[in-house]
């Protein structure tokens, strides 16, 4: 197996993607050293591999027959079920070993992470529940990070806040991503909300939106920095509902992908002392 085709597996650029909101938890904790940062990016990477290569297992015989997805790497045979199998048990030791180092919790609730992984792919034939679970599944990741970094089960509102705006937001992409399969997912009985709605997805998906931008606007809330990014990620949040029809799912994607990093960024220059947070 080759790098580039087990990235391309993997879908290493949604991990990179991920791992702001995990910074994110962590450094509303406050306090943390270069090596839960470093245990903390091993422990995002390491449980994302495994999410994503237990959801290709998962949807083979639907990938197999479906023509979008008739060219993923398990299907053609570039990557075999041996190799994906072991990816999967190297990724979750490695997911596991990381949390043990961060602190007992941390050990203590990977785990439940894992088995919500394997959770989602059955989700799909139960009508509504697939999005907000795959969102769920990533919005905990900002509560992760503070656990990771503090061991504790975290007291603040803002972690909680920032965990409900990923569970819509991330399930509202889900929505506009599954309208791809709308036609198949019906011939085969997903129950997603495209099917529900008739591929018309505008009303749930502004539904979604509104939710998250609700729990994203009380996670600013009282924060000035906070709420100056909170305008170009909300721009950029309903914009794309004006392309759902006539951009690709791939372009779509691309007003997505400052969202977390204006987060993460407004989250750090609030920190009077940077330099203080790796206990430098």
């Amino acid at each position: 197996m080759n790098i580039k085709r087990f990235l391309s597996f993997v879908k290493i650029e949604h991990t990179v993607f991920d791992l702001p909101f995990a910074y994110t938890g962590m450094i509303l904790y406050g306090r943390f050293t270069f090596i839960t940062f470093i245990l903390i990016t091993v422990a995002g990477v390491s449980a994302r591999v495994a999410g994503m290569v237990i959801n290709r297992v998962e949807d083979y015989d639907l990938d197999r027959i479906n023509p979008r997805t008739m060219k993923r790497e398990l299907v053609t045979g570039e990557i075999g079920f041996r190799e994906a199998y072991a990816i999967i048990l190297v990724s979750s030791i490695i997911f596991e070993l990381s949390a043990i180092m961060l602190n007992t919790l941390s050990g203590l609730l990977a785990p439940i992470l894992l088995f919500l992984f394997y959770i989602y792919p059955k989700t799909k034939k139960i009508p509504f529940i697939s999005h907000l679970f795959l969102g769920f599944t990533i919005g905990v990741i900002a509560i992760a990070g503070y656990i990771g970094a503090s061991g504790k089960i975290p007291y603040l509102p803002d972690v909680y806040y920032m965990a409900i705006f990923l569970t819509f937001w991330i399930g509202g992409f889900d929505i506009i991503y599954q309208n791809q399969d709308r036609l198949f997912d019906e011939k085969v009985g997903i129950k997603s909300i495209p099917v529900i709605f008739r591929g018309k997805i505008i009303i749930p998906l502004l539904t979604f939106y509104i939710i998250s931008s609700i729990f994203l606007f009380l996670f600013s809330y009282g924060h000035i920095l906070r709420l100056i990014l909170f305008i170009p990620a909300m721009i950029l949040l309903f914009s794309r509902l004006c392309f759902i029809n006539s951009w690709s799912v791939d372009r779509i994607f691309y007003f997505d992908i400052p969202i977390p990093f204006l987060i993460l960024i407004s989250i750090i220059i609030e920190k009077l002392n940077i330099l203080q947070l790796f206990n430098l």
